[in-house]
């Protein structure tokens, strides 16, 4: 009998001893505790572990869009997983979740279902916009809130290395979440270009490609202007003894060289509006509908001449520039009818080397014009205000300075008695540009 006893309790402690080798929770996780929310791209799992000491974490397993099974996985100190790898937006995809022990064992599986919204590669190829820009093409996309992926842009060019037809790659980025609208000028200019794009998820798959043909390039030239193309509002300055007036604005002169030639500080050879210029509209007559590219203005640049006292515009015309402008276009010069075309703005009080007139300006010591040699060699200084490309034609243009720049650097403190308290405006040289018909 003692025998008996003796068996059964080691049977007995064998098969406990076998029972602890077997993983069981006692219950399966409940659906309840489980729910989804679509993401671009796949889903997020949120979920509760059972309150058991024996459960370590959680396996979910899925096929994604490529059909490749997935497998995510979790400890017991999170409490969600980002079920990734689709493209477009599905609905009732299945998903196998277990629970799993600190041995690796896992529990029965529980099947579960979720949806999802499309993904930003897949989004960038459905929503993406290609169209005209000067010198080249504009590419204008929609991302959702969470963004992944990369995108290519191809145009058809010609290989530079075999002269053979080709695939030309322009860039290459990550999309971003918001989406962007970006320009690319091409060195292969041609009236109408073909453009590919393609998206790739962040594991190199290649989730779509799009071909957009004959994608217009619009080419810009200079409009030739006389100053009976522009009118000043009545602001117009006109001292033939300090050679400021209107037919300045448009003689050719883009960096000072008649100023350096004559070698007298008084006399300018610039156009200078004002006073009470600042806010006013000034006006540029195209002569036909046409449809405008940009405006650029000039300034006269730093030139080391005796400075006459008495004229602070003078002294001064780095502190008259324009550094806030908006440029309308419209059809009656009149009317009330005026489309934004463009804008450039700087903060007045910039450090004078980040202004775009820096060349220009007094501090710029070690820039300074010296002799007509230096002058001819030295670039123009210009802000130019671009246009968007659009088959718009206008004949009129109406150019707003609605701020200058104040004095700088080590002229700050000559704010109160040299700044631009009458409100002038200086522009050296006006040049605007128009598409090529």
């Amino acid at each position: 009998m003692k025998r008996i006893l003796f068996i059964s309790f080691i049977l007995l402690a064998f098969w406990r001893c076998n029972d602890d080798d077997v993983f069981s929770f006692g219950s399966l996780m409940s659906q309840e505790n489980i729910h989804f929310k679509a993401q671009p791209g796949g889903a997020m799992m949120y979920y509760k572990l059972p309150d058991e000491s024996d459960i370590f974490g959680i396996n979910v397993r899925y096929k994604d869009a490529r059909n490749i099974e997935v497998l995510k996985t979790s400890d017991y100190g999170g409490d969600s997983l980002f079920l990734d790898g689709f493209n477009e937006a599905c609905q009732g995809i299945t998903a196998r979740v277990t629970l799993v022990d600190n041995k690796g064992n896992e529990s029965t599986a529980m099947e579960v279902t979720f949806n999802t919204e499309e993904s930003a590669p897949y989004a960038f190829i459905d929503r993406a916009k290609v169209l005209p820009s000067w010198g080249g093409f504009q590419v204008l996309y929609e991302s959702p809130g969470q963004a992944s992926g990369m995108a290519h842009i191809f145009y058809l060019g010609t290989n530079p290395l075999t002269q053979e037809p080709d695939t030309i790659l322009v860039k290459s980025f990550p999309i971003l979440k918001g989406g962007d609208t970006l320009t690319f000028p091409l060195a292969q200019m041609r009236e109408k270009n073909t453009i590919i794009v393609r998206t790739e998820d962040f594991r190199g798959y290649r989730v779509g490609q799009k071909i957009w043909p004959d994608i217009e390039t619009y080419i810009s030239e200079k409009l030739p202007l006389t100053m009976d193309n522009f009118d000043a509002g009545g602001k117009s300055l006109e001292r033939d003894d300090l050679k400021v007036g209107l037919k300045y604005l448009f003689d050719g002169d883009l960096k000072g060289n008649q100023r350096m030639v004559t070698g007298k500080s008084k006399e300018m050879f610039t156009f200078l509006a004002g006073p009470d210029a600042v806010g006013k509209p000034m006006f540029v007559d195209l002569e036909e509908e046409r449809v405008p590219a940009s405006i650029r203005i000039y300034g006269i640049l730093n030139m080391k001449l005796a400075k006459p006292a008495g004229n602070p515009w003078n002294q001064f015309p780095e502190a008259r520039m324009p550094c806030d402008v908006i440029v309308y276009g419209g059809n009656d010069k009149n009317g009330n009818t005026w489309d934004r075309l463009g804008t450039f703005v700087q903060s007045p009080t910039l450090t004078p080397l980040d202004r775009w007139n820096y060349p220009c300006d007094q501090n710029n010591s070690g820039g300074s014009v010296n002799d007509l040699e230096t002058l001819e060699a030295a670039e123009p200084c210009y802000m130019e205000v671009s246009f968007f490309a659009s088959p718009a034609r206008y004949r009129y243009l109406k150019i707003v300075v609605n701020d200058t720049f104040e004095l700088g650097g080590g002229y700050a403190s000559l704010q109160g008695d040299f700044g631009n308290h009458e409100n002038y405006v200086a522009m050296h040289e006006l040049e605007v540009y128009v598409k090529k018909d």
